[in-house]
C-alpha cells in the first residue's frame, strides 16, 4: 500500500510539472517582459498567424494532391467511373419484377428524365450549377462569413459537382483534419468532372448515383419506390419531395415523417419559384397539394413471383460463373446493371397469386377447426417444442440457463407478435408458443404455369407469402399421388393397349411383393372398368394390373425420359403415385402429353443483355420426342374424360368451363397432399396444396381430396385469365382432334359375375414386363375405329 502511494505520488508531481512548464512558466514569463517586448512579442505572434493562414491550405492543399492522404483518382479513373448498379428482372410484357442489388440502384437516361428533377435539385442545392467550374467560391463566400462569422445556418456551400465526388469516392476519417482534407479532394475532383463532363453528363451521374434514403441509389429507383412511377412521369410536387430528400433522406422520409416532408418539399417549391423554374402561380398550386405517396417497396420479400426470382437468382448466378465477358472477367449479378428478361407474365402471375391466396383464405378455416377436433396438437406436443428450439427466444433462455422446462413456461405468455395468416399480416397477442402452433398449421401451396409447347414458365407461386415462408413448394418434393398414374396408362398404350379394353376391377394381392394389397379410394370392387374410364375415375386396382403388365421397370424408364430425375422405388405402388417428386418435374413431364409427345425443356429466361444493351444470352428451346404423337393424342382425350366424367367433372359442373380442357387429380394417403394438373392447348398448370408439415392434414377425403382442395385454385386462375381478353389467348384454344367418347367408362358385373365374383385374388406376377400380353382389339374411343 505504502508502494502504491508513493508512486501515485511521483506520477502527481511528474504531471504537475509538465503543466507548469507548458502553460504556468510561459505566462510567467511573458509578464516579466517589458511592455515594449510585450508589443513585438504581439505582432510576431498575430504575423505566424496570419503567415498560417496563408500557407496552411495551400500546405494542406498540395500535401492532399502529392497523395499524402491516398492516391487521387486520375482523368483515365474518372472517365471510367463504375457505380454499383442493380440487375433488373423484366417479365414477357414488360413488367419490372425485381432487381438484385448489393445497392439498389438503376441507371437512367437524359431523356428518360422529366426536366422538372433537375430544377428541383439545381434550385435547392447548387443555384449556380451552370455558372460554376466545379467549386462555387461565392457560395463558399457566404457560407464562410454567415455560417462561422455570423453564427447563422447557410447550407453546406458544395455544388452538386462536388457532391458528386462524394458519392463517387467516399469520405476518410483524418483526425482534426478530416473536414479540410476531404472538402479539398472534393474540390479537385469536382473540378476534374467538369473538365472531362459536360453539364448534362454531371447531371446524370448525380440523380443515378445520390442516395434517397431507404437503400434507394439513384432516381429511377427512387420514383419506383415513393411515387411507383418512371422518372420521366414524375409530377412537380413529386419531384420537390425526392429534392427535399438530398439534405437529409433520413430526416425528411416521406413516409416516416410526412409533415417535414410536407414542410421541406414546400421549401423546394420556393426556391423553384426564387429561380424562376416555375411561376408564382404554379408555386401557390403546387404548395396547397396534399403529400400523397404511392410506396412501392420492391425487394426480395415483396413484389410478384418472389419465389421465381430467387430460383432464377440461383440459375444466374450458376450461369454467369461458366460464363465470362469477352475480356475473361465474369460479371456479377448484384452489381453489373444486368438486364434479364423472363418468360413470365406479370398478369398471369397476379392471377396465380390471387386464385392461390383467395383459395387458401376459404379452405384454412376448416383445417383449423380440423386439427382441433382431432386433438392433433395435443398428441404431438414434441412438434411444437422442436419448432421453438429453432427460435432466437428458446436459444436466449437457454443461454440465461433455464431448463426446457422453464423455457416452454416463459415462452407460452402472451405478447403482441406481428402474424401471418392467409388474411394478410396482423399484431396479435399470443404466446411464441401457440405462435409455432398456428404457423405449422397454415396450409401451403406450390402452383406452375407453362406454355407446353415452348416450354415457357408463365406464373410460379411457391407459398402464401414469401416473408414468411421461403421454403418453395414447386422445387420441393411430395408425395405425388394419382397424378403420376397417366404416365403408367401412356406405357400401356405405347405397349399396344387397347383404351376401350375392359379390365375387372379388383382387389389383388401381390405375393412378391410383401402381400401388398392396392385398395381404391371409395373401397369398392366391382364392374370393369375400359382402360379410358379406369384413369376418368382414378381406380388404383386397375393402374397397378397396367403398372405390373407393361412393367415396373419399363414405366420408370418412360417417366425418366419424360424428365422426372426424383428417385422412383421399383415397387408396383409407383402406379399409385407413391414417389416424392417436385411440381416442377412434374410439370416438365406433363408437357409431354399436351404438346403431342414431345417433351419441352422449361424455361425461364429469354435473353440477358449487359448494361450496354449487348445481349450475353438468348436461349434456344430444346425438345425430344417421348411419345408417338397418337399415343399422346390418346392421352390427352383420355385426361379430356377425367374432367368430363371423371374425378374432375365439378370443372364443367360447379366452375362452368365450356372450353377444351384435359386434366388430372391426385390425392396421397390420409390426404396429406392434394394435387391437380390440368392443360388446354396453350397452357399447362399444377396445383398441390397441403401443410408444411405431411402429419398435418384433413381428416375426410371429403376436404382433402385433390379436386377439392387443389382443382379449385386452378379453376380460379384459367377463370381469370380466360376473362382476360389480354391473356385469353395465352391460356384458352381447342385441341387440333375431336374427343369421340363411344367408349364406355365402366361395366356392371352380371347376374352370374356376382355370384360367382371372388372378393380378393392373389398374383404372382413380378412386373418385370412382357408376363401379360394386352388384348389386342380395336380403338374406339377416338375418331374412327382402326385396328390395332
Amino acid at each position: 500500500m505504502e508502494k502504491f502511494k508513493n508512486i501515485a505520488g511521483i506520477v502527481y508531481n511528474s504531471v504537475l510539472s509538465i503543466l507548469q512548464f507548458l502553460f504556468v512558466r510561459p505566462i510567467i514569463w511573458f509578464k516579466s517582459l517589458p511592455l515594449k517586448r510585450k508589443i513585438l512579442f504581439g505582432f510576431g505572434a498575430a504575423f505566424a498567424f496570419i503567415l498560417l493562414l496563408i500557407t496552411g491550405p495551400i500546405i494542406l492543399y498540395y500535401s492532399v494532391t502529392s497523395g499524402m492522404f491516398g492516391k487521387m483518382p486520375d482523368n483515365t479513373e474518372l472517365q471510367e467511373i463504375k457505380k454499383y448498379q442493380a440487375s433488373e428482372v423484366y417479365s414477357s410484357d414488360s413488367i419490372l419484377l425485381g432487381r438484385y442489388f448489393v445497392e439498389n440502384r438503376s441507371e437512367a437516361k437524359y431523356e428518360e428524365v422529366n426536366k422538372v428533377v433537375f430544377d428541383a435539385i439545381i434550385a435547392t442545392e447548387d443555384a449556380r450549377f451552370y455558372e460554376h467550374t466545379g467549386v462555387d467560391t461565392r457560395s463558399l463566400i457566404r457560407v464562410l462569413f454567415k455560417s462561422v462569422l455570423l453564427g447563422k445556418n447557410s447550407g453546406g456551400g458544395s455544388t452538386l459537382s462536388q457532391q458528386l465526388a462524394k458519392n463517387l469516392f467516399g469520405r476518410k476519417n483524418y483526425g482534426l483534419l478530416t473536414m479540410p482534407v476531404n472538402k479539398i479532394k472534393e474540390a479537385i475532383i469536382a473540378n476534374q468532372l467538369e473538365k472531362l463532363y459536360s453539364k448534362q453528363e454531371i447531371l446524370m451521374l448525380y440523380v443515378n448515383t445520390i442516395s434517397f434514403g431507404e437503400d434507394t441509389y439513384g432516381i429511377k429507383t427512387a420514383t419506383q419506390r415513393f411515387f411507383n412511377v418512371t422518372p420521366d412521369k414524375i409530377k412537380p410536387e413529386q419531384a420537390a419531395v425526392l429534392a427535399g430528400l438530398l439534405k437529409s433522406p433520413s430526416a425528411y422520409n416521406p413516409r416516416k415523417r410526412p409533415e417535414r416532408a410536407l414542410e421541406r418539399r414546400n421549401l423546394v417549391i420556393q426556391q423553384m419559384l426564387k429561380y424562376n423554374y416555375i411561376d408564382k402561380t404554379l408555386a401557390d398550386e403546387l404548395t396547397a397539394k396534399p403529400l400523397v405517396l404511392n410506396y412501392h417497396r420492391m425487394d426480395n420479400n415483396d413484389g410478384l413471383a418472389p419465389h421465381f426470382r430467387e430460383k432464377l437468382r440461383q440459375e444466374l448466378e450458376e450461369w454467369l460463373e461458366a460464363h465470362p465477358g469477352k475480356d475473361g472477367k465474369k460479371y456479377n449479378l448484384s452489381t453489373d446493371g444486368l438486364k434479364i428478361y423472363t418468360t413470365l407474365n406479370a398478369r398471369l402471375q397476379y392471377y396465380a397469386e390471387i386464385a392461390a391466396s383467395s383459395h387458401l383464405k376459404r379452405m384454412q378455416p376448416y383445417l383449423l377447426n380440423d386439427i382441433r377436433s382431432q386433438g392433433y396438437f395435443r398428441r404431438n406436443n414434441k412438434l411444437i417444442v422442436d419448432g421453438l428450439k429453432n427460435s432466437s427466444r428458446y436459444k436466449l433462455l437457454e443461454d440465461n440457463g433455464l431448463s426446457q422446462s422453464e423455457i416452454i413456461k416463459e415462452l407460452k405468455k402472451p405478447l403482441k407478435l406481428l402474424m401471418f395468416t392467409q388474411n394478410g399480416e396482423k399484431e396479435m397477442e399470443i404466446s411464441p408458443f401457440d405462435s409455432v402452433r398456428l404457423m405449422m398449421s397454415n396450409l401451403q401451396v406450390g402452383m406452375l404455369v407453362v406454355n407446353p409447347r415452348s416450354g415457357n414458365i408463365l406464373a410460379w407461386v411457391g407459398s402464401p407469402d414469401y416473408k414468411y415462408f421461403q421454403y418453395d413448394h414447386v422445387t420441393s418434393q411430395r408425395q405425388v399421388g394419382s397424378v403420376f398414374k397417366p404416365i403408367v396408362y401412356a406405357k400401356a398404350l405405347q405397349d399396344g393397349t387397347d383404351p376401350c379394353e375392359f379390365i375387372s376391377n379388383q382387389k389383388i394381392t401381390y405375393t412378391q411383393y410383401e402381400n401388398w394389397t392396392p385398395q381404391n379410394s371409395e373401397d369398392t370392387y366391382e364392374g370393369k372398368y375400359s382402360v379410358a374410364g379406369a384413369l376418368a375415375n382414378s381406380i388404383n386396382t386397375i393402374s397397378v394390373q397396367l403398372c405390373m403388365r407393361s412393367g415396373i421397370n419399363q414405366v420408370i424408364s418412360l417417366a425418366r425420359s419424360m424428365g422426372i430425375k426424383s428417385d422412383l422405388p421399383p415397387k408396383p405402388s409407383i402406379a399409385l403415385g407413391t414417389a416424392d417428386l417436385t411440381l416442377y418435374e412434374l410439370i416438365g413431364a406433363y408437357t409431354v402429353f399436351a404438346s403431342g409427345g414431345t417433351r419441352t425443356d422449361l424455361q425461364m429466361v429469354t435473353s440477358i443483355k449487359n448494361q450496354k444493351g449487348q445481349e450475353l444470352h438468348k436461349v434456344k428451346k430444346t425438345q425430344n420426342r417421348v411419345l408417338d404423337s397418337e399415343v399422346s393424342r390418346h392421352m390427352t382425350n383420355m385426361m379430356r374424360n377425367v374432367i368430363n366424367k371423371g374425378t374432375a367433372y365439378e370443372l364443367r359442373e360447379k366452375f362452368g368451363f365450356k372450353g377444351d380442357m384435359a386434366g388430372k387429380t391426385g390425392t396421397t394417403q390420409d390426404h396429406r397432399d392434394a394435387w391437380f394438373v390440368g392443360y388446354t392447348p396453350n397452357c399447362l398448370a399444377g396445383v398441390w396444396v397441403g401443410a408444411d408439415n405431411p402429419g398435418i392434414h384433413f381428416s375426410s377425403m371429403e376436404l382433402g381430396k385433390g379436386s377439392r382442395l387443389a382443382m379449385p385454385v386452378w379453376a380460379k386462375f384459367f377463370s381469370k385469365g380466360l376473362n382476360d381478353p389480354k391473356t385469353r389467348r395465352l391460356v384458352g384454344g381447342s385441341f387440333p382432334y375431336p374427343l369421340d367418347a363411344e367408349c364406355e367408362m365402366k361395366k356392371e358385373d352380371g347376374f352370374f359375375a356376382k355370384m360367382f365374383r371372388r372378393r380378393e385374388k392373389q398374383s404372382d406376377i413380378s412386373g418385370t414386363g412382357g408376363e401379360v400380353k394386352p388384348k389386342r382389339k380395336r380403338f374406339r374411343l377416338f375418331g374412327k375405329r382402326q385396328d390395332n
